[in-house]
């Protein structure tokens, strides 16, 4: 049985800008304990046409919370840092 899991890659796509890639991954609980899903999400962002630097996520690490917290200061609802 398989998990859907919510991924971001932050990579740069062909124009060489920085970019979030936002996806579905389906893991078993074993790829997740073993971190596949980060190897699955990189890979898929590179199919897509993404590039190097790229860095994975799921909803479960604090890069997630920390990404609603710079939506909210990149929109300047907020000025903590």
């Amino acid at each position: 049985m398989t998990n859907r899991i919510r991924m971001t890659v932050l990579a740069t796509h062909a124009e060489g800008s920085p970019n979030l890639y936002l996806m579905f991954v389906e893991a078993t609980d074993l790829q997740y304990n073993e971190e596949q899903r980060y190897d699955m999400a990189l890979a898929r962002a590179e199919d897509e046409g993404y590039r190097a630097p790229m860095i994975a996520f799921d909803q479960n690490d604090a890069a997630a919370g920390m990404l609603r917290h710079a939506a909210e200061f990149m929109e300047g609802k907020t000025d903590e840092v």
